[in-house]
């Protein structure tokens, strides 16, 4: 004799869950800081701006300039899959699009735009979460620039 009680079936209860498993999956990467920063170096002086004191280290071990200054700094939210434009001094473009995030790494594409020229920048880089990288940039009247990109996930 059967009970008046259904049986809810294993393919409802697995899909309920893997619906709500994407969902959780969506709301922990909401989104990405990503900040560029451009930092003027050259072998003329010794300056190095204070702005830039917690990356002396990796500035002086990466690159074997004798001044650095911070030309410019730009923070912003931007979405997973969604480019984003910096401007870079000397009429230049860094688009960032945040690809994805795992095991606490950031993927995202990075292209650097000069004119209707072909980007002499384009490609992938996987940065840590709260980290950054350096790039030795394009040449400047007054020295090269190197351009910092960093990111990490909003949390929500």
């Amino acid at each position: 004799m059967r009970s008046g009680r259904r049986r809810t079936p294993v393919v409802v209860v697995m899909s309920v869950f893997l619906i709500g498993l994407a969902a959780g999956v969506a709301l922990a990467q909401s989104g990405v800081v990503v900040r560029v920063r451009t930092v003027l170096a050259t072998d003329s002086g010794s300056e190095f701006d204070s702005r830039l004191e917690q990356q002396r280290r990796q500035l002086v071990g990466l690159f074997r300039y004798s001044s650095f200054r911070l030309v410019s700094e730009e923070s912003r939210q931007c979405n997973f899959d969604s480019p984003q434009s910096f401007e870079i001094p000397g009429g230049r473009y860094l688009q960032v699009k945040p690809l994805g995030n795992r095991e606490d790494r950031l993927r995202l594409k990075v292209v650097l735009l000069e004119g209707a020229n072909r980007p002499p920048l384009d490609t992938l880089f996987s940065v840590p979460n709260h980290g950054n990288i350096w790039l030795a940039g394009p040449r400047h009247p007054e020295g090269t620039l190197l351009i910092s990109i960093g990111a990490e996930v909003e949390p929500r």
